[in-house]
């Protein structure tokens, strides 16, 4: 997928963090024209490749907290540092750390590294609705991006995790009399 900047979660523990990976080739598209004899990955590549994993972060951890399935678009960057060119074949891993949620967004710490040198680092606020009614998502598109989402969730993140993330949450025991 074309603007899909992640290639793989590693790890995604729910009202905590998130860690992926990409490994940008030379037939990226961008490469031809930024910059030619000298291709880098753009900046703002970096931080929509960081905006992706926090709202995949931000999801889970509402599906954990509330049993909601929502879809989070990005509202917000503040905060972003640009440390040092990434080129094709770099691993770059991506950390997104979960800083806060409401009832209609999440704000997410993240960074990009290449062999552990930071490259790039933003704060980045995603905002989201339930289909519950008006909101972020159209209602008319809802169903169709949530399908996408699924699809490309299972992608990334592998059918183990996914299916772990997306686990009915157990019933809450009930208490035992005194």
């Amino acid at each position: 997928m074309r603007f899909l900047l992640i290639d793989r979660i590693l790890e995604l523990e729910p009202g905590r963090y998130a860690v992926g990976v990409k490994t940008p080739s030379l037939g990226e598209d961008y490469f031809a024209d930024h910059f030619p004899g000298f291709p880098v990955v753009p900046g703002v590549l970096l931080v929509e490749a960081m905006a992706q994993l926090a709202g995949r972060l931000i999801a889970y951890s509402v599906r954990a907290e509330s049993g909601e399935v929502v879809l989070p678009v990005l509202l917000g960057i503040s905060q972003a540092r640009f440390r040092r060119f990434v080129r094709a074949g770099d691993r770059v891993v991506i950390r997104a750390e979960l800083l806060g949620l409401t009832d209609g967004g999440g704000r997410c710490k993240a960074e990009a590294r290449v062999e552990d040198q930071l490259v790039a680092g933003a704060e980045v606020m995603l905002g989201f609705d339930s289909g519950q009614g008006a909101g972020v998502i159209p209602m008319a598109a809802r169903q169709k991006l949530g399908l996408w989402a699924d699809d490309v969730n299972r992608n990334l993140l592998g059918e183990e995790l996914h299916a772990r993330l997306t686990a009915p949450r157990a019933a809450a025991a009930p208490e035992a009399k005194a």
